[in-house]
C-alpha cells in the first residue's frame, strides 16, 4: 500500500471510528487514537507517513481556524486576563520546568534542546479540553477559560519552540534576543491576523454572494498561517485572531445569508481534521518508539512519567497561585473548586504532535539534533497519557460539586420571550407605517402573525398560518419579523445578559427558519 492509499485508508478508518464514537456519545480523541495505535503496530495496512510533520502542518491551520471560529470573542474577552496568564505565563513556566527535568534525566542533553521538549508539551489541546469540559457540565466561565487558553497557548508554545531551536543552532541566545524573537512572533501574528480578519469582515458585510464569502473564509487559514510564518510571526496566533474576528462579524450581521452554510461546512471540516489528526498521532507512536535505541528505553520510561508529573504539578501550582491572586477580584467567580478543575485540565493533542514532528533532524549548523528520537517518542507518549487522563474531569467535577450555571433551557426561554416581544413590536411598527402610506396590511395577514409570535414561534402554528389569502405578503412580513428577532438576539448579546454560546444556538435556529421561508417563496 503506497503513501496516498495509506493516507486515504487511514482517513476512512479515522472518520468511521469518530462517527461511531459520536453515535455512542463519546469524545472522538481516545477511540480514534486507539485505532491509530493498533494500526501502527500491524504489519499490514496504512503505515506511518515519512512526512508526518508536513501533513500536520497542512491540517493544523484549518483545524485551529475551525476551533476558533466556533469560539466567542465576547466570552473570551470577559476572561481575557486569565486566558493570557495561562496561555503565556503558564506556558513559559511549564516549558522551563520540563526542560529542567529533561536536563536532569538525560545525560548531556543541551539546555536548548531540553527547553524544546518543554515548549512542545506546554500548550493544552483545544479539541480534547473543550469536548471533555462541555460533556462534564462545567460552569460556562471555566469552559471559556479552558477554551481560550488552549487556543492562544498554541502560539506561545510554538514561538518558544522556535526560540529554543534557534538557541540550539547558535549554541546560545541571550535573553534580549529571545525576547525579541518572542515579541516579533506575537506582534506579527496578532497584527497579520487582525488585518486578514478585517478583510474577511469587509467581504462578509459587502458581498451579496454568500457562496463567494464562504469560499474566502474557507481558504483564509492557509495564507494567514503561511504569510505570518514568512514574516516570522506566529501562524497559530494569526489564524486564531482572524477566525475570532470573522466569527464575530458573521454573528453580528443578522442579514448575512451564508452563516448557516459556513457554520455547517466548518463543523464538518473540523470533525474530519480532528479525526485525522488524532489517528496520525496514534499511527506515528509505534514508529517513533521503534526508532528509540534499546539502551534508551529505561530513560524513555522515566522521562515520560517524570515529564507527566511535572506537567500536572506545575499546572496545579499555577492554578493555585491564580486562585489566590483573583480571590478578591472580579474574576473570583471561578472559585477554588473551579481552579482545581482548570489545574487538572491539561490534555495535549495535535498541536503538540505537530511541534514534535517539526523538530529538525539537522540544525542549521549542520549538526544532528541531539536525542531527537527520544524527544519525539517522549512527546507522543505524554500526549497519549494526558488524553487518557482527560475523561476524569467529569467525575472530579461531580466530586467537587461545582456550582452550575443557569440552565440553558431557562436562558433560551428568557431569550424567546425577548425575541417574541421584539417581533410583536415590529409588527406594530410595520402596521403603522403601512397605514401612514395608505396601504394597510390586511388583518387576515396580521392576525396569524401576531398569534405565531405570541406563542413563541411555534413552528406548527406558522405552517397553519401560511394558509392565508396572501401567502407572499405573509412570508415577506414573517422574514422581517424573524430579522427583528435576530436583531434582538444581537442586542441581548451586547448587553452581556446571555452567554454567546446560547445566542449563537438560537441565531442558528432563526437562520434556518429564514432559509425555510425563503425557499418556500422561491428566493
Amino acid at each position: 500500500m503506497d503513501i496516498t492509499e495509506g493516507l486515504l485508508a487511514g482517513t476512512v478508518l479515522a472518520v468511521a471510528m469518530a462517527a461511531f464514537a459520536r453515535h455512542r456519545g463519546w469524545g472522538i480523541a481516545l477511540p480514534v487514537l486507539a485505532v491509530g495505535i493498533v494500526v501502527g503496530f500491524l504489519p499490514f495496512g496504512p503505515q506511518a507517513p515519512v512526512n508526518a510533520g508536513e501533513i500536520f502542518l497542512i491540517i493544523l491551520a484549518p483545524l485551529v481556524f475551525g476551533e476558533a471560529l466556533s469560539s466567542s470573542y465576547l466570552d473570551l474577552r470577559r476572561v481575557g486576563r486569565l486566558v493570557l496568564a495561562l496561555a503565556v505565563g503558564l506556558v513559559v513556566i511549564v516549558a522551563l520546568a520540563v526542560g529542567a527535568v529533561a536536563t536532569w534525566l538525560v545525560p548531556g542533553i543541551p539546555w536548548a534542546v531540553a527547553l524544546a521538549l518543554g515548549a512542545i508539551l506546554a500548550p493544552t489541546d483545544a479539541v480534547a479540553v473543550a469536548a471533555v469540559a462541555k460533556r462534564a457540565g462545567l460552569p460556562r466561565r471555566v469552559v471559556t477559560v479552558l477554551e481560550g487558553e488552549s487556543l492562544v497557548n498554541d502560539g506561545s508554545g510554538l514561538t518558544l519552540l522556535r526560540v529554543a531551536l534557534v538557541s540550539a543552532a547558535a549554541g546560545s541566545v541571550s535573553i534580549p534576543e529571545a525576547a525579541g524573537v518572542l515579541a516579533l512572533s506575537v506582534l506579527g501574528g496578532v497584527g497579520l491576523g487582525a488585518i486578514i480578519g478585517i478583510v474577511l469582515v469587509l467581504v462578509i458585510r459587502r458581498t451579496h454572494d454568500a457562496l463567494v464569502a464562504n469560499a474566502l473564509v474557507l481558504l483564509a487559514p492557509f495564507p494567514t498561517y503561511f504569510v505570518a510564518e514568512a514574516i516570522e510571526g506566529s501562524g497559530i496566533l494569526a489564524v486564531v485572531v482572524a477566525a475570532l474576528i470573522a466569527a464575530h462579524a458573521m454573528s453580528a450581521d443578522s442579514g448575512f445569508r451564508g452563516r448557516p452554510q459556513s457554520l455547517a461546512a466548518w463543523a464538518q471540516i473540523t470533525f474530519l481534521l480532528q479525526a485525522f489528526a488524532f489517528f496520525l498521532i496514534g499511527i506515528e507512536l509505534p514508529e517513533s518508539l521503534s526508532r528509540v535505541r534499546s539502551e534508551q528505553w529505561p530513560m524513555l520510561v522515566g522521562l515520560v512519567f517524570a515529564v507527566l508529573a511535572t506537567l500536572i504539578i506545575t499546572r496545579f501550582a499555577f492554578a493555585g497561585l491564580m486562585w489566590l491572586i483573583t480571590m478578591r477580584q472580579e474574576n473570583r467567580a471561578i472559585g477554588g473548586r473551579g481552579w482545581i478543575i482548570i489545574g487538572w485540565s491539561g490534555a495535549r493533542g495535535p498541536v503538540s504532535g505537530l511541534a514534535a514532528f517539526s523538530l529538525p533532524v539537522l540544525l542549521e549548523s549542520g549538526s544532528a539534533l541531539p536525542d531527537r528520537n527520544l524527544l519525539l517518542a517522549t512527546s507522543l507518549c505524554v500526549i497519549v497519557l494526558t488524553l487518557l487522563l482527560s475523561p476524569t474531569i467529569g467525575p472530579l467535577a461531580r466530586l467537587l460539586k461545582l456550582p452550575v450555571d443557569e440552565d440553558k433551557q431557562t436562558q433560551r426561554h428568557r431569550l424567546q420571550q425577548a425575541m417574541a416581544k421584539a417581533a410583536l413590536e415590529r409588527i406594530d411598527t410595520l402596521s403603522d407605517d403601512a397605514e401612514a402610506d395608505d396601504a394597510p396590511i390586511p388583518d387576515a395577514v396580521l392576525a396569524p402573525l401576531r398569534a405565531n409570535f405570541e406563542r413563541q414561534l411555534d413552528r406548527q402554528n406558522v405552517k397553519k398560518a401560511r394558509e392565508v389569502e396572501d401567502p407572499q405578503l405573509f412570508n415577506r412580513l414573517l422574514i422581517e419579523l424573524l430579522h427583528a428577532q435576530a436583531d434582538e438576539l444581537i442586542r441581548q448579546r451586547d448587553l452581556r445578559a446571555i452567554p454567546d454560546s446560547v445566542i449563537r444556538s438560537m441565531q442558528h435556529d432563526i437562520d434556518l427558519q429564514i432559509q425555510a421561508v425563503r425557499t418556500a417563496r422561491g428566493t
